[in-house]
């Protein structure tokens, strides 16, 4: 697994990388509403996206792993930044190489909408969920939705099958 760059560390409030687990999510997500003081309606911005983009990574990561319960996790690793105006959540997984181009139309296409046209794309995605699996394209609405900021993402190769998936977004102090 590609180690977190050093722009994602900086000015950092919490990281880690390796499998990522639901217990693990609850746990640091405890942490997290005990940890950070800010204004109440910032942070459970901050927690609801925590949960969206690190439950993608444990859901959709390529690269798993068995924890002792026999139960596969992805692994990958996550972020929270804090500058003076907002906290970044960054997330990161390896992928497999044909599931880049349908993330990057995901990202592409939230990132083009206003709040009303994300609602309206979320409803339709549901719609569709009993026809095929929409659970990553429904958290990335989601996660646009509740930061009201762009989904920064890039997809680096990793190798012929794999590439790199990193996704950030801003929830602003205000």
């Amino acid at each position: 697994m590609p180690i977190i760059k050093e722009e994602y560390q900086q000015n950092c409030l919490l990281t880690y990388q390796g499998p990522i687990t639901v217990n693990l999510v609850s746990f640091l997500g405890n942490y997290i509403k005990s940890f950070i003081e800010y204004d109440t309606k910032v942070l459970v911005r901050l927690f609801k996206i925590y949960i969206e983009l690190t439950q993608n990574v444990s859901y959709y990561s390529s690269e798993k792993q068995q924890v002792k319960n026999g139960v596969n996790c992805g692994v990958g690793w996550f972020t929270i930044q804090e500058s003076d105006d907002s906290f970044r959540i960054t997330t990161g997984n390896r992928i497999l190489k044909s599931d880049g181009k349908k993330l990057t139309q995901y990202c592409n296409e939230i990132n083009q909408l206003n709040e009303e046209e994300l609602r309206d794309l979320k409803r339709k995605t549901r719609a569709q969920a009993m026809v095929r699996d929409v659970g990553a394209h429904i958290g990335l609405i989601q996660t646009s939705l509740t930061s009201g900021s762009q989904l920064d993402f890039k997809i680096d190769p990793v190798d012929r099958l794999h590439s790199f998936f990193t996704i950030s977004t801003k929830v602003m102090k205000q």
